[in-house]
């Protein structure tokens, strides 16, 4: 590789470095516009909180066991941008995924979604996500679409399923029960996921 492709190469890198920085803090400045808290309004300054259901840390900490849903959105934006983007360059298809998954936090924790998780799944509770709590799933996001890119398509799909079963076991939702549960709503899954 000549030195002039290199120079080009890390100047784009650099560009989407700073795009993908600019698109979390519009994600960060549009959550402070919806009046999120920036922390668990509790004081408890835990990373991590191993709490999914009946818990109002859930969601208030960096992470969560939902963050495992997010690395699944990483996985699942990797394999969309593939196939939509497919002529861009993967670094350019990651920032697309951000970009997604950053739009995903805002919309996520606007009255309508928090109102529809709460009348619709066992999360009645739910008051929406702390600032803190968006930027650690934008990074469990990009994490997500690291680990599918290195594992490839088949791969990846396995990951998928293999995280999926676990978080059904271990807290009695998924990604796919979040999606389920936000357009078709099944009082059988509502009630399954309240003996947690």
């Amino acid at each position: 590789m000549e030195s002039s492709e290199v120079t080009v190469s890390s100047k784009q890198n650099l560009l989407l470095l700073l795009l993908t920085v600019a698109v979390t803090v519009l994600m960060v400045i549009l959550l402070c516009v919806q009046d999120r808290i920036w922390w668990c309004k509790f004081g408890d300054y835990a990373i991590y909180i191993n709490e999914a259901w009946n818990n109002s840390h859930t969601s208030q900490h960096l992470f969560d066991p939902y963050t495992f849903t997010h690395i699944l959105h990483g996985v699942m934006f990797f394999w969309l941008a593939g196939v939509i983007f497919s002529r861009l360059k993967v670094n350019w298809q990651f920032f697309i995924a951000i970009s997604a998954e950053a739009a995903w936090e805002v919309f996520e924790n606007s009255n309508f979604i928090i109102e529809k998780y709460r009348k619709n799944t066992a999360s009645v509770d739910y008051f929406g996500d702390s600032i803190f709590n968006s930027v650690g799933d934008l990074a469990a996001c990009a994490v997500g679409f690291w680990i599918a890119f290195k594992l490839g398509w088949r791969r990846s799909l396995v990951f998928f399923f293999a995280v999926e079963i676990a978080l059904l076991l271990w807290i009695r939702d998924s990604l796919v029960l979040n999606i389920v549960m936000l357009i078709f709503p099944l009082e059988a899954i509502k009630e399954w996921q309240m003996l947690a």
